[in-house]
C-alpha cells in the first residue's frame, strides 16, 4: 500500500490481484510475493509439479494444501 500511490504517479496500471504474468515477466505485491514468484520460475523451468512440491516445502504448518492451492491458483492461469 506504501508504494501503490508512487507507482500510479509514474503512470504505471496497478491491478487489484496479488500476481499477474506475461510472456516472461511476472510482477507480485504483498507478502506472499516472493513465493509466487518463485513458484511461477520454478513452474516454467521444472514444471508445475515441482512448483507444488516447492511450496509445499515452505508452506506454513496446518495450512500446507490451502497455502499452494491457492498459490497455484494465482499463477496457473499465467503458465500458458
Amino acid at each position: 500500500l506504501t508504494t501503490k500511490p508512487w507507482v500510479q504517479e509514474a503512470g504505471v496500471e496497478v491491478l487489484n490481484q496479488p500476481f499477474f504474468a506475461q510472456g516472461n515477466v511476472a510482477t507480485a505485491g504483498g507478502c506472499l510475493a516472493s513465493p509466487y514468484l518463485a513458484a511461477w520460475v520454478i513452474a516454467r523451468s521444472e514444471g508445475v509439479e515441482a512448483a507444488t512440491a516447492a511450496l509445499h516445502y515452505v508452506a506454513p504448518v496446518g495450512e500446507k494444501d490451502a497455502y499452494v492451492a491457492q498459490a497455484m491458483r494465482h499463477i496457473t492461469p499465467c503458465l500458458a
